[in-house]
């Protein structure tokens, strides 16, 4: 399995085990599929600290990365989707889904003379 981390928006605050992120609208839209689009950092998720990223560990003010592998296993955390401090609980895989990085294959060089010239000035 690749191991990545994943950005999901700024880090707000850290209290023991538990951060609190401003999430990006891209990852609300996977958590909420469906949702009508809002502000990035309109939604607040708190989580344990342990799917913080270990080689970008939270800081306040910074943008936060989450481990891809801890979401997967479909870790649950609290969300407050419209900013209002109403959390509700809600479960993480679909941060980690659908991830997998692909190779990308290497575009294939047109010969010259697959190209057409073009000359200025003269025609035929």
């Amino acid at each position: 399995m690749n191991t990545f981390d994943i950005a999901v928006g700024k880090c707000e605050a850290i209290d023991k085990s538990m951060v609190t992120i401003r999430l990006d609208s891209a990852i609300v839209s996977r958590l909420v599929p469906g949702h009508p689009w809002r502000t990035s950092g309109t939604s607040v998720l708190r989580l344990d600290i342990r799917l913080c990223s270990e080689s970008r560990p939270p800081e306040i003010g910074r943008e936060l990365f989450l481990q891809r592998e801890a979401l997967l296993r479909n870790p649950r955390a609290s969300l407050d989707l419209l900013g209002d401090g109403q959390f509700a609980p809600i479960r993480l895989r679909a941060i980690g889904d659908n991830t997998d990085p692909e190779v990308m294959q290497p575009a294939a060089k047109a010969g010259r003379g697959d190209r057409s010239r073009v000359r200025w000035g003269k025609e035929g």
